[in-house]
């Protein structure tokens, strides 16, 4: 586990950097009112991800975590819900289409073009079958695989915008944001064949589609109740964006959506620690994992505090100089974000105990008791006070469902979590001692 996590560790730093890149060459390209547009965009793409996709990605690593031999199964369950989706989901959107109602929450006014309807169906199908085939090798700890397609994922995006930025006098302003969804559509197809090359060559097994729904059921039961936690998460995530819309418009959601794109940077910094350690916890006979799963806890929440710190102290000049003046707006904003940030990266690892221990359950709890929060703070707050609103709702809403995971992992698992907050001094040799293991190879 130590020399996944090292290596998966490493192909973070790049990973941000590359992010980041396109990020700002994207932004440059949009201006704030385009950022808003994209941010609805996108909006609308991860929620028909999440509502349709069942958190079936998660199910395949858990389930091949479990058994090294046999994901017939699960690969075939997955199969089915890629078909039944690509059905599904062309009339939910054409549904979208004909309510003025939903127009105007979900998509850019005067985004109507078919080309529009087809990016999000192609960027909502891509992410099912990626999410499939990384699941699976998740589950094989085939980490090497995973950390080249985060390199790929990042590099691809980032090329893509660097080059449109460059030649942007070739392209019509009007245009411009046509240009942006088609890199991204580009990108997404390029990372999707990547995908497929690795799952051909490490796995091989022909995704064939079940019928059979008690082959499906065990599969199908797992990822349900994750999928119900993930769903009402969305609210925590997404909620904001249309609520700012609504009471602010587009340019101010393109402030806000550059902000939360930068607090969402240190979303990466974690990814290592819980996806390395997942299928290690998932695997155990016993509880022989939970010191060291301690230890990478406190890793994983430390260097996330000590980025927050100094993206807060920074962003007063940074974010202006790359993104222009407009965006200054957007700093005060991450201010009150970069808590929540925090929070949210703590709770992403400590939810793995709770699954490990067959709690997931508590985890839709906790979810449902953070949504609520960010419904009636949002509606409260943002209205009256913007972006900062949302910024401060969002920081509240993270820490109320940080603190109901924290408790239910201490009284129905009798682990006490609070010492997987800082590091400790072990820790800190430990680190050292891997890292001059690894130079010295």
């Amino acid at each position: 586990m130590k020399r996944g996590i090292f290596y998966t560790f490493l192909t973070q730093a790049p990973t941000l950097l590359m992010y980041f890149v396109a990020s700002t060459a994207m932004t440059r390209l949009l201006g704030d009112e385009g950022r808003g547009e994209y941010a609805l965009i996108t909006n609308l793409t991860a929620l028909l991800s999440m509502v349709m996709g069942l958190n079936i990605g998660f199910g395949i690593t858990y389930f091949t975590a479990r058994s090294n031999t046999d994901h017939k199964a699960a690969i075939g369950t997955s199969m089915t819900l890629l078909l039944v989706n690509l059905a599904l989901i062309p009339v939910i959107l054409w549904g979208i289409s004909y309510s003025d109602v939903l127009m105007r929450i979900f998509m850019p006014e005067g985004r109507t073009q078919w080309y529009f309807w087809a990016f999000i169906l192609l960027a909502v199908i891509l992410s099912m079958l990626n999410s499939a085939i990384s699941g699976v090798l998740l589950g094989l700890k085939n980490f090497a695989a995973i950390n080249v397609m985060s390199l790929f994922t990042a590099g691809s995006s980032a090329v893509g915008f660097i080059l449109l930025y460059l030649f942007r006098d070739s392209v019509p302003e009007h245009d411009r944001f046509t240009a942006v969804l088609a890199v991204t559509g580009a990108s997404m197809i390029l990372v999707s064949l990547a995908w497929s090359w690795y799952y051909m060559r490490h796995v091989g097994l022909i995704p064939r589609p079940l019928t059979d729904w008690r082959l499906m059921r065990p599969v199908i039961a797992f990822t349900l109740v994750g999928h119900m936690s993930n769903l009402i998460n969305l609210i925590n995530y997404r909620f904001d964006i249309w609520v700012v819309d609504v009471y602010h418009g587009p340019a101010q959601l393109g402030l806000y959506a550059v902000a939360v794109g930068l607090g969402q940077l240190l979303f990466q910094i974690p990814e290592p620690f819980s996806r390395v350690a997942q299928p290690f916890l998932f695997g155990q006979v016993k509880d022989e994992m939970i010191a060291r799963f301690k230890s990478v806890a406190r890793i994983s929440f430390s260097a996330v505090l000590v980025a927050a710190v100094g993206m807060a102290l920074t962003a007063h000049w940074v974010v202006p100089l790359l993104f222009g003046e407009v965006f200054q707006g957007s700093v005060v904003a991450l201010y009150f974000l970069l808590p929540g940030i925090l929070f949210s990266s703590a709770f992403k690892v400590l939810a793995q105990l709770s699954v490990h221990g067959g709690l997931q359950h508590y985890n839709l709890l906790g979810t449902m008791v953070g949504a609520f929060t960010t419904i009636l703070l949002d509606l409260l707050l943002i209205p009256q006070m913007g972006i900062i609103g949302a910024a401060l709702a969002s920081s509240i809403a993270y820490l109320v469902i940080l603190l109901v995971m924290i408790r239910v992992i201490h009284v129905k698992m009798g682990i006490t979590v609070f010492d997987t907050f800082f590091v400790h001094a072990g820790d800190v040799r430990e680190v050292r001692r891997m890292i001059n293991r690894r130079t010295e190879q």
